[in-house]
Parts: structure tokens; C-alpha cells; sequence
């Protein structure tokens, strides 16, 4: 309980010294949909995964359930609030809860040009017995309206110090139908990769990863959804 008021403080200081931007909020169209993530495991313990979310302008909601074939299954809900500046920067909080653990996650997108935005983030992850400190740094490059190439840095003190270096291509219609390749070479030999897709309301991807989340497991995820755009109300 005193864990949880902890965060709910934390939550609310930050959210009172964010910038507003109501007139943005207005306008944003509304996100909705549900991902089935189905992970094959090497340890034949495999993982269905069940996602839905609804994000209304500057706030998001997620409901994740990992449905394990054996042991514990884990009930991982998200709330984030993202909102931006005159110059388009971001600015987001956002509340995870992880099996045991709560995630609280501070992000910045800074628009450094018209073609480059800066990324900066910082995730506390409060466990009943200690706290743990994720960061990241990176970069996204856009040469068109939603073509992009993303490179990060991310150092995960947990396990065995985790460092991690996403890279990411997608290649969009103006209609933000787009295709995705991503390579993550990490240290301690556990590297990853991912292809995904989006084609107007369908969501399609299959990724594969060795060594995952500090165990000498391998996976293979393959995931379909669904994802819609709703109008802003009053359109």
C-alpha cells in the first residue's frame, strides 16, 4: 500500500509541472486496439499474450495478460500520459505494473529539426525489495511524414547490467499503412529481431530472441491484431 501512495505522489507532482497543450489534445484522433502475442518458448512453457488499448488524444490506457501454459500467468496494466509543446516536443509519464514490480517511466522527445527528434527516458522499477533504475538514449530520423530510421541506447541494471542498442526502419503510406524491421544487438549474447506490419486496420509481426530477459531461454513471437483511428470528437 505505502508503494503504491509512493507512486500516486510521484505521478501527481510530475503531472502538475508537465506543459499543457489543450488545443493539440483536442484534435488528436483516438487510438484503439488488441494485439494476441503468441510466444513460443524453448522451454516449452509458452506464453499467450493478450493486448488491448485505447488512447484518447494525450492519455493511453493498456491491458496486457500473460496466459503462461504452466505457472503464474500476470495481469500487467499501463496508463501513460503524453502531451506536447508549441514546438511539437513530447513530454510523457507513464505507470506500468509488472508481475511484483511497478514501472513508472519519464520520456522526453525533443524535435531537434525538421528532420531529427531527440529521446530521452528514465524508469524507476520499485520492487518489494530494492528499486531499480532504467535509462535510455536515442535518435529518430524522418524523411518523410512517417518514414523513419530510430537508434537507442538502453542500460537495464537488472540481471547482469543489461546494455541494449535497438535499431529501427519503417517505411509508411501517407495513409501511415507501414512496414517495420528491427535488429537489437545487446551485450551477454542476447540478441533480437522483428518484422512488423501494419495494413490499414491489421496489425501482423513475427520477432525472435535469444538469451531473452537475463535467461538462457530463446523465444519466437508471432502477433496479429487489430488497430483503429477514430476521428476527434465533434468530426
Amino acid at each position: 500500500m505505502r508503494r503504491a501512495l509512493r507512486l500516486a505522489a510521484l505521478l501527481a507532482c510530475t503531472l502538475g509541472v508537465l506543459p499543457r497543450s489543450a488545443s493539440a489534445a483536442a484534435t488528436q484522433p483516438t487510438g484503439v486496439g488488441a494485439l494476441f502475442r503468441y510466444w513460443s518458448v524453448s522451454d516449452h512453457n509458452d506464453n499467450r499474450d493478450y493486448i488491448a488499448y485505447w488512447a484518447p488524444g494525450p492519455f493511453h490506457v493498456l491491458l496486457e495478460v500473460w496466459d503462461y501454459q504452466h505457472g503464474e500467468d500476470q495481469f500487467r496494466p499501463e496508463v501513460g500520459v503524453h502531451l506536447r509543446d508549441f514546438r511539437r516536443s513530447s513530454y510523457t509519464v507513464e505507470w506500468r505494473h509488472e508481475n511484483h514490480d511497478e514501472r513508472v517511466t519519464f520520456l522526453s522527445e525533443q524535435v531537434l529539426s525538421d528532420h531529427l527528434v531527440g529521446k530521452a527516458s528514465i524508469a524507476p522499477i520499485i520492487s518489494p525489495d530494492s528499486t531499480s533504475i532504467v535509462w535510455s538514449v536515442g535518435a529518430d530520423y524522418y524523411w518523410r511524414s512517417y518514414d523513419f530510421a530510430s537508434l537507442d541506447l538502453i542500460h537495464d541494471p537488472r540481471g547482469n547490467a543489461l546494455w541494449a542498442v535497438p535499431m529501427r526502419v519503417r517505411i509508411a503510406t501517407e495513409r501511415n499503412d507501414w512496414i517495420q524491421a528491427s535488429f537489437v544487438p545487446q551485450s551477454k549474447r542476447t540478441n533480437g529481431w522483428a518484422l512488423d506490419a501494419k495494413i490499414r486496420w491489421l496489425r501482423v509481426g513475427f520477432e525472435r530472441n535469444n538469451r531473452y530477459d537475463y535467461t538462457t531461454l530463446d523465444n519466437a513471437i508471432i502477433t496479429l491484431g487489430v488497430e483503429f483511428e477514430l476521428p476527434p470528437p465533434g468530426r
